[in-house]
C-alpha cells in the first residue's frame, strides 16, 4: 500500500531525530558481514576470534567512539583491508554520512571497487538493500560513487585533486598513504587537502592505513609517531608475561625455518606457533606513548597474522632469502614487520675502503664465474671497468682501464673494441673472456656508443642509459626505439647507488661483498664514495631521496652501477647459475676436458642477436 507524502516526511524526520546507535563497527561486522568468495581465501560470515587483533581498531572507527583520527602502520596478511571495508559497511547500514575512500590512484580505486566493494555490497544482505541498483543510465551506484539513504560513498585516487577538494565528507578513509603523491597537481599534500573536506563535521572519523616505506619518507610513520603508539600485547602461555612480538624474539635451528618459535623475554620459555590462537584472543592492546591527544594509533607486523595465513616459519624463510640483497629486505622489513626500512650505507667512508683493500693470487681470483665491462663514455676518453661476480653476486674489481681520445673518433673506439678482446687469467691457469659489456649511451656522444653496439650485439655488448626513475628494478625490459634500433636498457640508478652503498657497508667477504684490488689508488676510492642520499622536497612529488655529489668525478661509482647492470641484463637463471661456473672455472687448467662448452641456455635468448659476418671491420660501417 501506497504511503502519503505526509507519512514519509514524518518517518524521515523521527529516524533523524534518533541518537546513532550504539552497535559498534565490530558488532555490526560479527552480526552481518560477509566475505565474497571473490575476494576472500576464507569466504562466509565475518568472525572477530579469527582476528581478534582488529576488534579494538573498529571500535575506536565507530561512531560512538570519541577518536577523530585512527592510525594503522602494518604488515602484510594480516586482515586490515576488509577492517576498513566493515567500516564502510557500518557507516551504510548503521551511521549513514558522506564517506571518501581514498587510495594512490584513481585506477587503484577502480579495481578496488570491483574488486572488493562491489562483492561486500552484493554478498551482505542489509548492505544490498540500502544501496541504489546498479542501473545503467543511473548515476546513483557507479564504480566510483555509491549511493544509499542518508549518505554516499564515494572512491577516488590520491592523484586527483579535484576529486579530493570535491565535496565535504565525514567518513574518510586514506587506504596505502605511503603510495600518495608528495604533491598532487600543484596542490599540495593529498593527505591535508583530503581531511579539510571533513573540518565541518565535529564527529568525524579518518581512519589512516598503510605498508610503511623508507624511514624518514614514510607517511604511515609519521603519523603512527604522532599518536599514542599502541602495540597489541599477548601473554605467555608458560609464565602469563604480557608482551608484544618482535622479530629479535623469534628463534629458529640454522637453515631450518619451519623450526621457528616466539622467546618468551621473561621466562625465555620457547612458544610454539600452534599457541598463537589462544594467545590473540587473550591479547590487549596498549598504548605506549602519550600522541597528540587526537590520534589513536596502531602498529601491526605479519607476525600476527592467523594461523593458516602466515606462519613465523614463512618470515623466517623469507628473511633468509632476502638477507643479503638490500632490495629484497627493504620489502621484507615493510611488508612482513610492517616496519620503515632504514637505508644504510647512504654514504661511505674512503678511509674504511682503502683500510680493506686486497692482493688477488691472479687477475681473476677463485669465486669469479662471470667477468662483465662496463664503459663509461667522457668528452676526452673511455673508462673502461671489468669486474668478476660469483655466487650471491660476492664482486671482485678485475681492471679499469682507461683509453685517452676524442670519442668523436673512429680510432678510439677501435682501441675499445682490442680492449675487449682481453682474456684475463684466472687462478686455475684459464684464460677467461669478458661475457657481457655495458655501453653508456647517456652523453654526448650518444651517436657514436650507438653505432658501437649496433655493429657487436652478438657479442653481448648493450647500450645503457640511467633514468630518473626511483623504487624499480635496475635493469628493465630494453626498448629499440631509436634510429639505429639497437636495445636500449634504461637504468633505474637510484636503485643501483642505492645497492653499491650497501654493499660497501658489508665487512667481510661473501654475499654482496666487493673485493678492490691493491693497484687501486686513492682517486678511485675517492670516485667510488663521491656521492651521498639526501631527503629532499621536490615540487610535484614531495619528499623524495636525491643522489648528490660531494665532489665532481665519479666515474668508478657510475662504472660499479653499469656493470651491476650488465649481470642483471645476462638474466636471473645465469646470476643463479653462477656457483656452477666459478667451481667449473676453478678446474685448474690441465685438468679440464678438451673442449668446454658455455650453457648458452642460461642467458636471456632475447637480448643476444646472432653473431655478424665480419664483425672485425664491419663495425667501420656504421661511421
Amino acid at each position: 500500500m501506497k504511503r502519503s507524502a505526509v507519512e514519509l516526511f514524518d518517518e524521515a524526520w523521527e529516524r533523524g531525530r534518533r541518537p546513532e546507535p550504539r552497535l559498534t563497527v565490530s558488532e555490526w561486522a560479527q552480526t552481518h558481514r560477509m566475505l565474497s568468495p571473490t575476494s576472500s581465501a576464507e569466504p562466509g560470515r565475518w568472525r572477530n576470534e579469527r582476528t581478534p587483533y582488529l576488534v579494538e581498531i573498529m571500535d575506536c572507527l565507530s561512531a560512538s567512539h570519541p577518536a577523530r583520527r585512527v592510525v594503522l602502520m602494518k604488515g602484510s596478511q594480516l586482515g586490515a583491508t576488509e577492517c576498513g571495508n566493515n567500516l564502510l559497511g557500518y557507516v551504510i547500514a548503521h551511521a549513514p554520512g558522506p564517506t571518501l575512500f581514498v587510495q594512490p590512484t584513481v585506477d587503484v580505486a577502480k579495481s578496488e571497487s570491483k574488486q572488493r566493494i562491489a562483492p561486500m555490497i552484493e554478498d551482505t544482505d542489509v548492505i544490498r538493500e540500502l544501496v541504489s541498483e546498479v542501473r545503467e543510465r543511473d548515476s546513483g551506484n557507479t564504480i566510483l560513487l555509491k549511493e544509499f539513504r542518508g549518505g554516499f560513498l564515494a572512491l577516488t585516487g590520491a592523484n586527483s585533486a579535484k576529486a579530493l577538494r570535491r565535496m565535504p565528507v565525514r567518513y574518510l578513509f586514506l587506504d596505502e598513504i605511503d603510495g600518495y603523491p608528495g604533491d598532487v597537481e600543484g596542490e599540495g599534500d593529498p593527505i591535508a587537502i583530503a581531511e579539510k573536506r571533513t573540518s565541518t563535521f565535529p564527529r568525524r572519523k579518518i581512519f589512516l592505513v598503510s605498508t610503511p616505506t623508507i624511514k624518514g619518507l614514510s607517511r604511515i610513520e609519521r603519523e603512527y609517531l604522532a599518536s599514542d603508539q599502541r602495540r597489541f600485547f599477548l601473554p605467555c602461555p608458560e609464565c602469563r608475561n604480557m608482551d608484544w612480538i618482535r622479530w629479535s624474539n623469534i628463534r629458529w635451528e640454522e637453515k631450518k625455518p619451519k623450526t621457528a618459535k616466539l622467546a618468551c623475554v621473561a621466562c625465555g620459555t620457547l612458544i610454539d606457533e600452534w599457541h598463537k590462537t589462544e594467545m590473540l584472543a587473550a591479547g590487549e592492546w596498549r598504548a605506549t606513548a602519550e600522541g597528540d591527544g587526537e590520534t589513536i594509533g596502531f602498529h601491526l607486523s605479519g607476525l600476527y597474522s592467523p594461523l593458516g595465513w602466515h606462519s613465523w616459519a614463512d618470515c623466517v624463510n623469507e628473511f633468509l632469502k632476502a638477507k643479503n640483497d638490500p632490495l629484497q629486505l627493504k620489502a621484507w622489513i615493510n611488508t612482513v614487520l610492517g616496519e620503515t626500512f632504514e637505508e644504510r650505507g647512504d654514504s661511505v667512508d674512503p678511509m674504511s675502503l682503502a683500510a680493506r683493500v686486497e692482493r688477488y693470487p691472479a687477475e681473476v681470483p677463485n669465486g669469479v664465474g662471470v667477468i662483465v665491462a662496463a664503459v663509461d663514455v667522457q668528452g676526452n676518453r673511455l673508462e673502461v671497468f671489468v669486474k668478476g661476480y660469483g655466487a650471491s653476486e660476492e664482486s671482485w674489481l678485475i681492471a679499469f682501464h682507461t683509453i685517452h681520445g676524442d670519442p668523436a673518433k673512429d680510432e678510439t673506439w677501435f682501441e675499445l673494441d682490442e680492449f675487449l678482446k682481453t682474456k684475463f687469467t684466472h687462478e686455475s691457469g684459464q684464460e677467461l673472456p669478458i661475457d657481457c659489456v655495458t655501453v653508456d649511451t647517456g652523453g654526448h656522444f650518444t651517436e657514436e656508443a650507438y653505432r658501437f653496439v649496433r655493429a657487436r650485439h652478438g657479442r653481448r655488448i648493450f647500450a645503457i642509459k640511467g633514468g630518473g626513475d626511483q623504487g624499480k628494478p635496475l635493469v628493465g625490459r630494453p626498448s629499440n626505439k631509436n634510429r639505429y634500433h639497437v636495445p636500449l636498457f634504461v637504468l633505474c640508478v637510484d636503485t643501483g647507488k642505492q645497492t653499491i652503498f650497501s654493499r660497501l657497508s658489508i665487512g667481510s667477504p661473501g654475499p654482496g661483498y666487493l673485493h678492490l684490488p691493491d693497484w687501486i689508488d686513492q682517486e678511485y676510492i675517492e670516485q667510488l664514495t663521491a656521492e651521498k642520499a639526501i631527503h629532499k622536497y621536490v615540487k610535484g612529488r614531495g619528499p623524495v631521496k636525491q643522489w648528490v655529489k660531494i665532489r665532481e668525478r665519479n666515474e668508478a661509482l657510475d662504472g660499479e652501477v653499469y656493470c651491476l647492470a650488465g649481470l642483471h641484463i645476462l638474466g636471473m637463471a645465469f646470476i643463479k647459475a653462477l656457483p656452477e661456473r666459478a667451481a667449473r672455472f676453478s678446474i685448474k687448467k690441465e685438468a679440464l676436458p678438451l673442449k668446454e662448452t658455455e650453457p648458452e641456455h642460461l642467458l636471456r635468448k632475447s637480448w643476444v642477436g646472432p653473431r655478424r659476418k665480419n664483425w672485425v671491420t664491419g663495425w667501420r660501417d656504421g661511421f
